[in-house]
């Protein structure tokens, strides 16, 4: 997504994203010496409910600007503002014990190398965790951005993971896939 769509878009996402986020944080089921990832962070909604909940958060997000934002004032959570396809080229997801993408995933442009990386880098039990739109959601990215949970399960089992959680809201639904 890129930038203008997001701010343009920020209230409405808030507003959903209130609607369904503690269940989503309680399916993380995190923990005192978790480590996640948050990547596409935007406004820090996500990061800042992590980081009180973790042990650590690295929000990624290729829009610096966005840290400003009070949530990310957690000492914990330390601000990483590159875009994703440029950072992986030279880190990885080693430290991780959540990998988490909120309506981000479908608008990167490498996805598949996003996937060969954790596949490599995290660890056996680790999660992959995902908010997406569904398909059928009258408002969000463009339907060819998408992805259903059948075509997100195609595309990301064959890395290495496999569906332990599925909860569906009414626009969005929430996927996560643990590393085998």
């Amino acid at each position: 997504m890129d930038h203008e769509h997001f701010m343009r878009h920020r209230n409405m996402n808030s507003d959903l994203r209130s609607s369904m986020s503690s269940e989503v944080i309680k399916a993380l089921n995190l923990g005192p010496s978790d480590v996640v990832f948050d990547i596409g962070s935007g406004d820090g909604f996500y990061s800042m409910s992590f980081a009180n909940l973790s042990a650590k958060v690295y929000s990624i997000d290729a829009y610096g600007d966005n840290f400003q934002n009070p949530n990310y004032s957690n000492p914990k959570i330390e601000k990483i503002a590159i875009d994703i396809c440029e950072w992986i080229k030279s880190k990885d997801f080693y430290d991780a014990s959540h990998v988490f993408f909120s309506n981000s995933f479908h608008d990167i442009d490498c996805q598949d190398e996003i996937l060969k990386v954790l596949s490599k880098s995290l660890k056996k039990g680790s999660h992959l965790d995902m908010v997406e739109f569904k398909l059928e959601t009258n408002f969000g990215p463009p339907k060819h951005f998408r992805f259903s949970k059948e075509m997100l399960k195609s595309k990301v089992e064959p890395y290495g993971f496999k569906e332990v959680n599925y909860i569906e809201f009414e626009y969005h639904y929430f996927i996560s896939f643990e590393k085998i």
